[in-house]
């Protein structure tokens, strides 16, 4: 009965998906507005990533301090600073004499240092609960600027996804042979139904191989290994379909998809890479800025004035 109860929310989520992505196109979900023409005299202008954050440092320096690099080579002109949206880990790093900031610390800190235009990225991979918050935490604020705007997550409309496959299905390490899975941590949010869409994509533009399974939700492991085994794979490989990956016997995520489908027969291995090391990643990430500064996003006011014209 539950199994049923998901896959029915599975098919409204995936519709409703569907639907939010055809939204999300200049001069409709958008418009036609380049934060730096709208900058007078004075006017300052930063970009505000904000990463879910790790405890690790080999994730920070290796991951986070890297596309804090690459966002700042893309644009040399522009102030770029990082905060970190789990409050867990932000304790957990001043805990330790590392001194790391909330989103809101950075906006009122920026806005403090006369910082007038402000577009917060994330570096979050759909749009569900994180960025939720997010975009919360930047309306609460906007207030605080001339024009505060936010960048989209990794996947929101259909160019993102064929983005991403051909990101994922391109790094060297990456099994040529047996079956290809990402997994993810998965949310009983609807926005979940990204990762099944990502994965019915990847079945109808000829990657077959190709499959996603999440921890919590659906694809769920029972799902995806039944897929596997009807179209005769034996052999997995598992990719981390993560921006920081923890390595190891603590990354429950990847445990528990090893764990299971070994248990299921078959024969599994990892690639230890998450996606924030994937330069064309990063890459789709830059131009989610460079979306943001050119468009900005309508509110309910801007669509009915744009329905009454």
């Amino acid at each position: 009965m539950y199994r049923g109860f998901l896959r029915s929310m599975f098919v409204y989520s995936l519709l409703l998906g569907l639907a939010c992505s055809l939204w999300a196109k200049p001069g409709r979900e958008f418009y036609a507005s380049d934060i730096r023409e709208s900058m007078e005299k004075g006017d300052k202008l930063a970009i505000l990533m904000v990463h879910f954050g790790s405890a690790y440092p080999e994730a920070r320096t290796q991951v986070l301090d890297v596309m804090n690099k690459r966002v700042k080579e893309a644009f040399p002109d522009v102030e770029v600073r990082q905060a970190y949206s789990a409050r867990s880990v932000v304790s957990r790093l001043r805990a330790q004499g590392v001194w790391v900031q909330l989103p809101a610390d950075a906006l009122v800190e920026l806005r403090d240092q006369g910082f007038t235009h402000v577009i917060i990225q994330p570096t979050i991979i759909i749009e569900g609960v994180e960025m939720e918050a997010i975009r919360k935490e930047a309306e609460q604020r906007k207030g605080l600027f001339k024009d505060l705007r936010v960048g989209n997550p990794l996947l929101y409309d259909d160019t993102d996804y064929e983005a991403v496959m051909k990101a994922v299905s391109s790094p060297s390490g990456v099994t040529k042979n047996g079956a290809k899975l990402l997994v993810a941590h998965g949310t009983y949010h609807a926005s979940n139904s990204a990762y099944a869409k990502l994965g019915y994509m990847f079945q109808t533009k000829g990657m077959k191989d190709y499959y996603t399974g999440t921890r919590e939700g659906f694809p769920t492991i029972e799902d995806v290994g039944e897929q596997m085994r009807q179209a005769g794979h034996k052999r997995v490989q598992l990719i981390p379909f993560m921006f920081v990956l923890i390595r190891g016997t603590e990354n429950t995520v990847t445990d528990f998809w090893q764990k299971g489908l070994r248990q299921q027969g078959f024969d599994v291995d990892i690639y230890l890479k998450p996606l924030g090391e994937n330069p064309a990643i990063r890459s789709l990430f830059i131009d989610h800025i460079r979306f943001a500064m050119k468009y900005k996003r309508a509110t309910i006011f801007d669509r009915k004035k744009l329905y009454t014209h």
